[in-house]
């Protein structure tokens, strides 16, 4: 298993102070690089994307939506067993003979890992169990991603959009995280003749490549390009 440095990312504010329903982190992963999870408001709901994760097997985002059903209660209560380090479980769908749960699973306490689990089990207590997505983080990172998570439900309310379609993104070209449309954003200009457009809040001060020189983690040429041109016009 591979070696993660956590990065703590600072706590979301607005201008007027206020904790803002966006939140995101990053780690540093010796043998896989950079792995990011983000929790924001959409519509009535709340987003969790792990980028990557595995599904079927093949490392891709996971945009995981959930719908704020019941007055915030499966939402709160997801949350705290994130905070909490918790093992959680919560049915996402049933059928005659099939059920899909999504499940938070603390792997062995000495590992400091966890991970969040869409699974579809079909033929009773003895049937198959299919991991459909998966993502494996460091439980401090889940931590930080339940305590905002709880953050956000109190200003979910009845008439915030449905959000039926994921809103627009694009991945950072730094880093690779996935920003959102109402994410902030960066443009920078430097010497280059070409705008480096789209950076999210950590690439575009400098910290993610800080971080990367501080972990000694895998990084791709293109990403590398774009972290030091950013490095350039920052200097």
């Amino acid at each position: 298993m591979g070696r993660h440095k956590q990065h703590k990312p600072r706590r979301p504010q607005g201008e007027s102070g206020q904790p803002t329903t966006e939140w995101f982190g990053t780690v540093f992963h010796s043998t896989e690089g950079m792995q990011h999870l983000d929790v924001r408001q959409s519509g009535n709901g709340v987003l969790i994307t792990s980028a990557p994760a595995e599904i079927d097997g093949v490392p891709a985002a996971w945009p995981l939506r959930l719908r704020n059903e019941d007055d915030g209660q499966g939402l709160n209560e997801l949350g705290a067993a994130l905070a909490a380090g918790q093992g959680h479980v919560r049915v996402v769908s049933e059928g005659p003979g099939h059920r899909t749960v999504l499940a938070f699973m603390p792997n062995q306490p000495e590992d400091g890992l966890a991970t969040l689990a869409r699974v579809r089990t079909s033929g009773g207590p003895d049937g198959d169990v299919v991991f459909e997505r998966s993502a494996e983080r460091p439980m401090g990172l889940w931590a930080e991603a339940g305590e905002n998570l709880l953050r956000i439900v109190p200003l979910l309310g009845p008439d915030a959009p449905p959000a039926d379609e994921l809103e627009d993104c694009q991945l950072c070209p730094g880093c690779y995280r996935l920003v959102y449309e109402s994410s902030s954003s960066h443009t920078l200009v430097g010497a280059s003749l070409m705008p480096v457009f789209g950076l999210c809040r950590l690439c575009a001060e400098g910290t993610t490549l800080r971080s990367l020189r501080q972990a000694d983690v895998p990084v791709d040429a293109q990403q590398l390009a774009v972290l030091e041109t950013v490095a350039a016009a920052l200097a």
